[in-house]
This record gives structure tokens, sequence and C-alpha cells, in this order.
């Protein structure tokens, strides 16, 4: 084995080299220790955005709930219309049929009216 002398040079360098690891060690747990915590920071970030993501859920089933409702909404106001409009059709035909019996109520007091009127001018008239 061979012996060597560790002049104050050769010490010096050996303790240099020493410090230097130490100081790249040291930057390392400073490194590690800071992506540590960028992890928990990004953990909680994950959690926050998965919370927001649940929140979004429960709000997308209560607006597609509301949307279902709104349709069956209208859905009966649909229908609501549309027996309206039937039923205002129906109106319809019975006032027509009524102005037409109207209209041969006139057509008839107009004679009898006209009767009245020869009858009177006539001197006819079985009243006077």
């Amino acid at each position: 084995m061979s012996t060597q002398q560790w002049d104050d040079a050769r010490l010096d360098r050996l303790a240099n080299s020493i410090e230097s690891l130490t100081n790249r060690v040291d930057s390392i747990a400073i490194a590690t220790e800071n992506n540590n915590r960028l992890i928990e920071s990004n953990a909680r970030a994950i959690q926050g955005l998965g919370n927001r993501v649940d929140s979004i859920a429960i709000a997308t089933e209560n607006n597609n709930r509301l949307i279902e409702s709104n349709a069956r909404v209208i859905q009966s106001l649909a229908n609501v219309a549309a027996e309206a409009r039937e039923e205002r059709q129906q109106i319809l035909q019975v006032i027509a049929q009524h102005q037409e019996e109207i209209r041969g109520l006139q057509t008839e007091n107009r004679r009898i009216l006209d009767i009245l009127l020869n009858q009177r001018d006539r001197g006819d008239n079985p009243t006077a």
C-alpha cells in the first residue's frame, strides 16, 4: 500500500470539494423542499378543481332538472293553447250559426213588418 502525503494544497482541494458537495447537497435539499411545497400546492389546487367539478356537476344536474321541468310546462302550455284554439273554433261556429239564425229572424221580421205596413196602408188593419 502506498502512502500518500496530504499536503496543505491537497487538503485544501479536498476541503473545497467537500464544501462544494455540501453546497450541492444543500441546494438539492432546498430544491427538494421547494418541490415538496409545489407538490402540496398542486395537490390543493387539484383538490379545489375537483371540488369545482363536483359543484359544476351538481349545478348541471339541477339545470337538467329545471330544463325538464320547463319542457313539461311548455308542453302543458302548448296543449292548453291547442285546446283553447279548438274551443275558440267551436265558439266561432256557434256564433256563425246564431248569426245565420238572427239574419233569418231579421228577414222574417221585415216580411211581417212589410205585411203589417201594407195592411195599414190599404186599410186592412183588423185591429184598427
